[in-house]
């Protein structure tokens, strides 16, 4: 078999905000980075790492088709009391025959776009989010 028909590319993939399927999505990147403080010692000329934490951070591209980041966001921006937002991604294999599924928790959108308009462009929404943990629900 040809080895680049196994590469993974995002035309398979789909996103479900809570448990909506959001189908105007253009991308998504989630990232997670471990949080770390520098530690030396008297007489020792090594620095070490001593890991803190983590910081699980993405964004969402969408093509405006609807108000939907605006139905779900809107009021928590406004009253500084946010929904509870789970992200599913699920990215699967050209042939359909494997997926992998992560799940992030604790999803909070740290800008909302309140209008954004340009002659002759497509509108296009950035949606940054932050999450507190995250889980692969299916692997590859």
């Amino acid at each position: 078999m040809n080895k680049g028909s196994e590469v993974i590319t995002g035309d398979k993939g789909r996103v479900w905000v809570n448990t909506e399927l959001w189908a105007n999505l253009t991308s998504i990147e989630a990232k997670c980075s471990l949080e770390t403080e520098d530690i030396r010692f008297v007489g020792d000329p090594n620095k070490y790492v001593k890991i803190t934490g983590n910081n699980i951070e993405g964004t969402i591209t969408i093509k405006k088709t609807d108000s939907r980041a605006q139905k779900l966001l809107a009021e928590g921006f406004r009253t500084l009391n946010m929904p509870d937002i789970n992200i599913v991604i699920a990215t699967g294999k050209m042939n359909g025959s494997a997926v992998e599924r992560l799940k992030l928790e604790d999803v909070t959108f740290t800008e909302l776009q309140l209008a954004k308009l340009e002659a002759g462009a497509l509108v296009e929404e950035e949606l940054p989010f932050t999450a507190s943990s995250f889980e692969y629900l299916e692997l590859i």
